[in-house]
């Protein structure tokens, strides 16, 4: 009874927004994901349950951020990267201990991500600690993690490394010009260095089974990412939302199996970031 009425009230749709940059919080995604996200194809409505759990993690942000404030070390929070062709994104905090500054990265975890970072912290977090200090220019910087079931702290003091850096921006610079300018579908990664399966929890799983199964869409004149209809479809009058609604309806009826099919002969050298 009040349950449902909760999880109504929390569930959410999420409105799909083309863009031409990237979040840094996607430094270590899926380059496909990547893809389908810039380009505004529709997710599926966000759950109670996982709007819930965004929330959290909201509020763990604003209490440490409180925190550092009331200590009287905090130099400023949410500080947005300065204007750059490639990324988007806000520092949680910056912070001055003993005349020096930090960026500050909070991120709250669960209990087993939390015993597994012991003597490192997870490579998407360390990536985008690594983009924020080179955009803000300082040169060391702190993962605060907090365990989402105990709120215990742990923290991974990061030197500025000027090579992973490099090796980002390169690749993503390549990234964008696949995506922007060419208007070309990123080959399918080489999924060993995952540290989860990104797969399993991707929004975009029915558009990445269809573009396996047709792995060179012919994208409509004048609107990247926007495919012509297949054979015998009326091209001037279908839209994009239409094409994507059939993309769902196709994926659905075509692949039942909970893995997706492997693209032969993947070129890991055009995507070497997600090897690093």
């Amino acid at each position: 009874m009040l349950v449902e009425r909760l999880e109504e009230f929390f569930a959410r749709e999420e409105e799909p927004r083309e863009r031409d940059y990237f979040y840094v919080s996607e430094v270590s995604k899926c380059p496909r994901q990547i893809y389908y996200s810039v380009k505004g194809f529709p997710r599926p409505p966000l759950d109670g349950q996982s709007a819930r759990r965004m929330a959290v993690g909201d509020d763990v942000h604003r209490r440490i951020v409180g925190a550092l404030f009331s200590m009287g070390i905090a130099v400023a929070a949410e500080v947005p990267l300065p204007p750059n062709p490639l990324f988007h994104g806000r520092a949680d905090a910056i912070i001055s201990l003993g005349g020096e500054n930090f960026v500050v990265e909070i991120k709250s975890v669960h209990p087993y991500q939390f015993d597994q970072a012991v003597a490192r912290p997870r490579r998407d977090h360390y990536l985008q600690l690594q983009l924020y200090l080179h955009y803000l220019d300082v040169p060391r910087g702190i993962i605060l993690m907090e365990n989402k079931a105990n709120q215990a702290l742990r923290e991974f003091v990061v030197e500025r490394d000027e090579e992973t850096v490099r090796r980002v921006l390169e690749q993503f610079q390549d990234l964008h010009r696949l995506i922007f300018r060419e208007g070309k579908l990123p080959p399918l990664p080489d999924k060993s260095e995952w540290e989860y399966d990104q797969c399993r929890y991707c929004p975009f799983t029915e558009f990445c089974i269809r573009d396996q199964m047709n792995p060179q869409p012919k994208e409509v004149e004048g609107k990247p990412g926007s495919f012509a209809p297949q054979a015998g479809a009326d091209a001037g009058t279908e839209t994009v939302q239409a094409q994507n609604e059939r993309a769902r309806e196709e994926a659905a009826e075509g692949e039942k199996g909970p893995s997706l099919p492997e693209e032969r002969e993947p070129d890991a050298r055009d995507l070497s970031l997600f090897d690093l």
